[in-house]
């Protein structure tokens, strides 16, 4: 479906930011680009879930988890309804759960690890579109990803690959 690798990439685009933060992948594909958009939300994911709703078509979302405590950033629900608003995928430096659904949805999901505990459901929190960091890089909404699993690199525009 997508025609790259990231360590091609990397061999030859000097202008890009390479992941240090170690993901798995989860999702029904594990190979995918877009353009980003991003959440960072502190112990409620009612953002992301108003996010998914739009339309997604060659995006892809970025969440920072900052809390501290541990909670599932994603679930089924909004991996399924990321994929039905043709989202390409989602990462988070947090945690997902609903993994055995998940692994059957043809949508690329990247994250932390898996932790079975809900969010709150306090609505509203969170922030659409801010910069936000995974690791130690910076991502700005409109730059791009590129992402499969050898790992994940940031561009601040689109490769013609």
């Amino acid at each position: 479906m997508f025609n790259f690798s990231v360590p091609d990439i990397c061999d030859e685009i000097d202008d890009i930011q390479i992941g240090d933060l170690f993901l798995n992948s989860y999702g029904g594909i594990s190979k995918f680009y877009g353009e980003i958009h991003t959440v960072k939300c502190e112990h409620s994911n009612s953002v992301v879930k108003e996010f998914v709703k739009e339309n997604g078509k060659n995006k892809v979302l970025l969440i920072e988890h900052f809390g501290v405590e541990p909670c599932s950033m994603v679930g089924d629900q909004i991996v399924q309804t990321a994929f039905d608003n043709q989202w390409n995928g989602i990462i988070t430096n947090g945690f997902i759960r609903d993994v055995e659904v998940i692994r059957n949805i043809k949508i690329g999901v990247y994250a932390k690890n898996l932790y079975p505990k809900k969010t709150d459901k306090t609505k509203g929190i969170g922030r659409k579109d801010v910069e936000i960091n995974l690791g130690s890089v910076q991502i700005n909404p409109g730059n791009w990803l590129y992402v499969d699993e050898n790992g994940w690199i940031i561009s601040k525009v689109k490769l013609e690959l």
